[in-house]
């Protein structure tokens, strides 16, 4: 929610792949980085992510669940949003990273 964009890049493996509703596969840190990337003055003021369920094999994992968020606007006005995602995670350097990410909403 802070915007800090180098630490939300080293949350992802260096081949990670997301799914963005409605759009095309986008893969690799600099790629992700331009869609998660806010335009200037608007903000995410509220985000939550409720796990069903988190499974562990290895060196890779995955969950799924539902997020929901709030961002705001420059002008004030707010939009609210929720969905459903899954993740896949994969260990690199005794470190869990997002591999795969895709959601969609609600």
């Amino acid at each position: 929610m802070n915007s800090n964009y180098e630490m939300l890049g080293k949350a992802y493996t260096e081949n990670a792949k997301i799914f963005p509703q409605k759009g095309k596969i986008i893969e690799g840190t600099k790629g992700i980085l331009g869609y998660w990337r806010l335009p200037e003055g608007i903000k995410t003021s509220y985000h939550k992510i409720t796990q069903v369920e988190i499974k562990i094999v290895d060196d890779t994992a995955y969950d799924y669940g539902y997020y929901e968020g709030i961002t705001k606007k420059t002008n004030g006005e707010e939009n609210s949003w929720k969905g459903k995602y899954v993740i896949v995670w994969k260990k690199e350097n005794n470190i869990w990273k997002i591999y795969l990410d895709i959601w969609n909403n609600i």
